[in-house]
C-alpha cells in the first residue's frame, strides 16, 4: 500500500490519477497511473477482477467485466509503476491495495487493463474531469 508524505493512506481525490487507453470506449484500455510527472503502466502479474474493480470503481465505470492480460489494449512505453497488486476488491484506490510500486520484473508485453460495465461522466464534484474519453484528473 502506498502512504503519502503525511502517512495517509490515497485517496481517489488525491494526487495519483488513473486513466484507460487504447481501448474501445471510456470505460475499457490500458490501466496508467500518473505519478512524478509521467504516466506509467500497471504489471499483468496477478492482475484479476478484484484489482480491475477497484479500478473501474475508482473512474466512475461501474464494476469489472474482465481483467485483461497479456498488453490487451496494446503495449506502453515508459515505467511501469506496479507489480503483483492484490487488491481485496473494496479498496477506494488502487493504489491502496498491497503491490510492489516502482520496482516490477515485467515488460510492456504484460500491461494491464480493464473491460468495465459502465460509462465515465464528468465529476466535477469529486474533482474527476474526464477528457477525450481517455483521461481524467
Amino acid at each position: 500500500m502506498m502512504t503519502l508524505a503525511s502517512g495517509n493512506k490515497v485517496t481517489s481525490n488525491e494526487s495519483h490519477y488513473l486513466r484507460l487507453v487504447n481501448g474501445p470506449g471510456q470505460c475499457a484500455g490500458r490501466v496508467e497511473i500518473y505519478h512524478s510527472g509521467k504516466w506509467g503502466m500497471i504489471c499483468d502479474d496477478s492482475w484479476d477482477k478484484a484489482d480491475a474493480d477497484v479500478v473501474c470503481r475508482q473512474l466512475d465505470c461501474g464494476s469489472a467485466i474482465n481483467a485483461t492480460i497479456g498488453a490487451y489494449y496494446g503495449r506502453g512505453t515508459g515505467d511501469i509503476w506496479l507489480d503483483d497488486v492484490e487488491c481485496v476488491g473494496n479498496e477506494t484506490h488502487i493504489l491502496n491495495c498491497p503491490s510492489k510500486q516502482f520496482d516490477h520484473n515485467c515488460g510492456h508485453k504484460e500491461d494491464a487493463g480493464v473491460i468495465c460495465s459502465g460509462k465515465r461522466i464528468a465529476h466535477f464534484a469529486n474533482h474527476l474531469l474526464c477528457h477525450l474519453d481517455t483521461f481524467c484528473v
